[in-house]
């Protein structure tokens, strides 16, 4: 679509700025593709403005991930929280368990030590032990002796029992422990691959919006850039148009004149002729004498040999060329807002007002081919058809249109083509 445009402007430019004056037809083939401009700016308007909203909605969808991200991060957290209590649990089940393993030892130990008494000793030695006392009375309490013996055999068998049924229950339990402890860190992981899923696709999307938007929005200022620079070459063409309208009825009047003047008498033929080049030199003189008197002179640097001065005397900050993928079709002059700016040679005003990213524009035709522009000004000291003497204040140095600070954006186009005004400027601007 913008090559398509570019190709329309430069169409138009080397129309509208060249020797030839554009048909009536090509001036509505023009206003038709303007027109088609201003459709496709209005259909990529609503088209930014649907951008916007998706852009929105993905920037409010992104803000909800952030949400649930913030709470998955919560529940992250309470689990990482609750595995570490998980793993303290099973450290301590491990300490359990090793007492009761420790407990079990010594209670074995004690059992294989009696049973290895007894069987070294026999059977017989409880009796042996009643058969050795003097008397009934200490008899009496060696059987007691061996009761409370017998009783402690039972307690240890007991206790052993007890003590493996404990070993078993600890390493259930620990079993268990573990168990939750590997459900909770499959939980977490889960947790955490839904946060990453999460948190790519709403980046992925809010990305796309912006990228989405930001296209519509380059293409919709080239083409809106495209399109005032078409307008401004629609009115020079209807500019050129009046103005050859005038010179063929002032050729049609002489003409006319010329014609009466034959028909006139031998004897006044001389005369008249004498009239007519005195009424020629009296019209060109006073053509020389209306070179614009509004407005001082701004300063600049002298001419050239082309005959064009330097509009400004201030440093040059971007020389014509490419520039951020397109042509930067002047040289750039950055200057305090409301410096004067001058004529860079003799011509007359074809236009003077708003023109888009231009800002206020002054277009001047030096009647050679070549037309010369000065972009962005703060005011504007001249009207459409008034003619300027060179260096005469045609304007201020401002920040209007598509501008990033105070300067003047100068520009030659020589029969419709932008060309280098270093072509026609010698020296420094000062």
């Amino acid at each position: 679509m913008r090559s398509r445009f570019l190709r329309v402007v430069a169409l138009a430019t080397a129309v509208a700025l060249g020797t030839v004056v554009p048909t009536a037809g090509a001036q509505q083939a023009e206003q038709r593709q303007l027109e088609e401009a201003h459709a496709r700016l209005d259909a990529l308007g609503r088209e930014i403005r649907q951008a916007e909203h998706r852009a929105d909605d993905a920037e409010a969808e992104l803000a909800d991930a952030d949400e649930r991200l913030a709470e998955v991060e919560a529940v992250v957290n309470e689990v990482a929280a609750a595995v570490e209590r998980q793993r303290g649990a099973v450290r301590e089940a491990e300490e359990r368990l090793e007492r009761v393993e420790a407990e079990a030892a010594e209670v074995a130990d004690a059992f294989a030590d009696r049973a290895a008494r007894m069987f070294k000793e026999g059977p017989s030695v409880p009796f042996q032990l009643l058969l050795d006392a003097d008397g009934a009375q200490e008899a009496m309490t060696r059987t007691s002796y061996l009761r409370v013996i017998t009783q402690a055999d039972r307690v240890t068998i007991e206790s052993l029992e007890a003590a493996q049924t404990a070993v078993e229950a600890e390493r259930e339990r620990f079993q268990a422990e573990q168990d939750r402890l590997e459900a909770m860190l499959a939980e977490q992981q889960e947790l955490l691959d839904e946060v990453e899923q999460l948190r790519r696709s709403r980046a992925l999307a809010a990305a796309a919006a912006r990228d989405e938007l930001a296209r519509l929005e380059s293409e919709h200022d080239d083409l809106e850039q495209d399109a005032a620079a078409l307008e401004v070459l629609i009115r020079e063409q209807q500019e050129l148009a009046r103005r050859q309208a005038e010179a063929d009825e002032r050729r049609r009047a002489e003409a006319a004149a010329s014609r009466a003047a034959d028909r006139s008498t031998a004897s006044r033929s001389s005369t008249s002729g004498g009239e007519r080049r005195r009424a020629a030199d009296g019209t060109s003189a006073a053509g020389n004498t209306t070179a614009g008197s509004a407005g001082g002179a701004a300063r600049g640097s002298a001419p050239s040999s082309s005959g064009f001065a330097w509009p400004l005397c201030a440093p040059v900050t971007s020389e014509f060329g490419p520039r951020w993928g397109r042509l930067h079709a002047g040289i750039d002059q950055g200057a305090r807002t409301g410096s004067p700016i001058g004529a860079a040679k003799a011509g007359t005003v074809i236009f003077a007002g708003w023109q888009g990213g231009y800002g206020n524009l002054v277009l001047i035709d030096h009647h050679d081919g070549v037309v010369t522009a000065y972009a962005h000004q703060s005011s504007m000291t001249v009207g459409r058809g008034q003619s300027v003497s060179q260096g005469q204040t045609i304007g201020y140095v401002g920040n209007t249109g598509n501008s990033t600070g105070p300067h003047l954006h100068f520009e030659t186009r020589v029969n419709g083509s932008a060309v280098n005004p270093r072509q026609y400027l010698s020296g420094g601007p000062c």
